[in-house]
């Protein structure tokens, strides 16, 4: 693993990082916590506040992504934040590609950004924005949304921006999903 971890935040200039209720998925029993990523890139997806009743990402092999049905509720919330660096020894697994700390922590350096959506874009997330309808299919779709998401253009190719087809575990190191 690597020495550190990266978290965001809408909150710009922390020095340390409490954890939060709020910030606990479903059926998490530690209380609350502080969430912390390997991936740079995954970490952008948490700069913008939301609940997966909205929006929400993932990675198909190697290439992360987000997808958002509320675009109005999204951009309201875009206010930009930071992605902090923390010290992975203050961290537990919980999964693939997320750490957890239940003490606070502090941080060890800060990559500010004026907008989750362009830090998203710019870091390589592909990002969809959908009807309430598609959202709803492709959090129930068997292949996680796989197929409907590669049949739809991201926000990535409208602004010009180069877009890899989500794959599913096709060798990836990475193997996040």
């Amino acid at each position: 693993m690597n020495k550190y971890l990266y978290h965001a935040s809408p909150v710009n200039v922390l020095k340390e990082i409490e954890p939060r209720a709020k910030t606990i998925p479903e059926n998490f029993d530690k209380g609350p916590c502080i969430f912390a990523t390997e991936y740079f890139d995954f970490a952008t997806q948490f700069l913008v506040p939301h609940d997966d009743s909205w929006a929400n990402g993932g990675a198909f092999s190697d290439q992360t992504f987000f997808v958002i049905s509320d675009r109005k509720r999204f951009e309201k919330a875009d206010k930009g934040g930071s992605i902090y660096l923390v010290k992975a020894d203050d961290f537990q697994n919980y999964n693939r590609r997320e750490w957890f700390s239940i003490k606070k922590v502090k941080t060890f350096g800060e990559v500010k950004f004026s907008s989750g959506l362009m830090a998203m874009i710019t870091q390589g997330v592909q990002v969809y924005f959908v009807d309430e309808s598609t959202y709803i299919n492709i959090q129930n779709a068997q292949d996680h949304g796989l197929s409907i998401l590669n049949s739809l253009e991201t926000e990535n190719e409208k602004w010009g921006f180069t877009v890899k087809k989500l794959d599913m575990y096709q060798g990836s190191k990475k193997k996040l999903g």
